[in-house]
């Protein structure tokens, strides 16, 4: 009892109760509607994706970026699961498509994929991001927080 009682006071001394009370859990991500980008079709209007929670606490996540004027589109649609709060993982498909692509086919990744949010960034950015095409052409595929 005295040991419980002594390591409670050093947590407390220590200001480990506050801290851990103000950590937000580390496997929760914000549900609903998040931005959501590919670069070819651009930053300023971005698309959305809809994140929900699902009983065994992953999250589907579906939504898209569409190119009114030239027809390009990034999608998604499966499933993403915390890793940390600046990594995740995801199971399901990305299909990118930009006219000066690829000869103008969709880009398909079905499979797992991961997305992490570096540095200062307000986004999870997606790393498996090699177009379809090849020749060191990249899709930054971003979900922001």
């Amino acid at each position: 009892m005295k040991k419980i009682r002594l390591l409670l006071c050093s947590m407390l001394l220590t200001g480990y109760g506050a801290y851990a009370q103000q950590t937000p859990p580390t496997n929760q991500l914000r549900e609903g509607n998040h931005n959501f980008t590919l670069q070819w079709i651009g930053w300023d209007n971005p698309g959305k994706v809809q994140i929900k929670k699902n009983k065994d606490g992953n999250y589907t996540v579906k939504g898209e970026q569409r190119d009114t004027q030239n027809g390009g589109f990034v999608t998604i649609d499966g499933v993403l699961k915390v890793v940390s709060p600046r990594e995740l993982t995801f199971e399901g498909t990305i299909q990118t498509m930009d006219k000066s692509l690829n000869g103008g086919k969709v880009c398909d990744k079905t499979g797992t994929y991961h997305f992490l949010a570096k540095g200062a960034r307000k986004y999870w950015r997606l790393q498996e991001m090699d177009n379809c095409e090849g020749n060191n052409v990249v899709d930054y595929v971003d979900i922001f927080f």
